[in-house]
């Protein structure tokens, strides 16, 4: 199988699976007086949360994949790591950016639980996961 796809794959369920339990967490801490213990706010909330990722990043899982299957057969796993980590910190800035300037602004708090969780779970998965080169697929198929 495809080792772009793989690793595609294994970063991109890093993410649906992470990111979730961090939004949620994120938003337990700066409760100001939760009703609940952030276990109970997990198991309530978990799955769909999860569900909610799963199917609205299904589009970034395929750009995602495309991408690291083109940077990688012109380039070394190590500066696709780093330009795949960028373009989510420039993603990211601009997502920041378009919810600090909208007409009905969020505190700078709510933007960071909505977007901080889901750059740490896809930079966390692009780095914690091997991404071997693009030669040794073609050797094996050889």
């Amino acid at each position: 199988m495809d080792r772009s796809f793989l690793y595609s794959l294994k970063v991109w369920l890093l993410m649906v699976i992470v990111a979730p339990l961090l939004h949620l967490a994120l938003a337990w801490l700066l409760m100001p007086n939760p009703q609940i213990s952030l276990i109970d706010e997990i198991k309530k909330d978990y799955i769909v949360a999860a569900d909610i990722v799963l199917l609205l990043t299904i589009p970034f899982a395929v750009i995602f994949w495309i991408s690291v299957s083109s940077l990688l057969k012109k380039h070394a796993p190590h500066y696709v790591k780093q330009a795949l980590t960028t373009a989510i910190f420039v993603i990211v800035a601009l997502c920041f950016l378009e919810l600090l300037f909208e007409k009905r602004a969020l505190s700078v708090t709510s933007i960071v639980v909505i977007v901080a969780p889901y750059a740490i779970a896809g930079i966390s998965g692009i780095w914690l996961h091997e991404l071997e080169p693009a030669e040794l697929e073609e050797k094996e198929n050889a």
